[in-house]
């Protein structure tokens, strides 16, 4: 899915699971759905990082270990810390939150995730290949688009 996609459906989710329109929250959530592609040096924080993507990249195949449930504890691990002790929970947990909410997102493309890595299985949520999303193809924007109008009238 396209890091725009990734952003809308994160902000929606945790508007909707906080209960809250705070951009804080909302931005550290958009933040956690960049990570999962930190394994590949094409994507936006591959390019950024791009030592630590290029290093993923040549040990591990896209979207297995960083679209996975242990990069989520790992990213737990870090993040809840650091927002209890600052005070800030509801941004720390956003930032876990909007992973899982992207890798989650990912199920539903052609690829799918390897969301139980080390486990080698494939989560694809949709068993026939021609319903399954296709990166910037119309059904993502119909998501995206469903999305937007989510977060928009949650904000209301």
């Amino acid at each position: 899915m396209m890091a725009i996609t990734h952003a809308a459906i994160a902000a929606a989710g945790v508007s909707l699971v906080f209960g809250t329109a705070a951009p804080l929250p909302l931005s550290m959530a958009v933040q956690g759905t960049q990570l999962p592609d930190l394994d590949t040096s094409t994507s936006i924080i591959g390019q950024v990082f791009y030592p630590v993507s290029s290093w993923i990249e040549d040990r591990f195949p896209h979207r297995s270990i960083t679209h996975s449930l242990v990069a989520t504890g790992a990213i737990s691990a870090v993040a809840l810390p650091i927002g209890f002790y600052f005070g800030h929970w509801q941004a720390a947990a956003a930032v876990p939150l909007g992973h899982l909410l992207s890798c989650f997102a990912d199920c539903f493309t052609r690829q799918g995730v390897q969301l139980f890595w080390p486990d080698s299985a494939w989560a694809i949520s949709v068993s026939n290949p021609k319903r399954r999303l296709r990166t910037g193809g119309p059904g993502e924007y119909w998501v995206l688009a469903v999305a937007e109008l989510g977060e928009s009238l949650r904000k209301r």
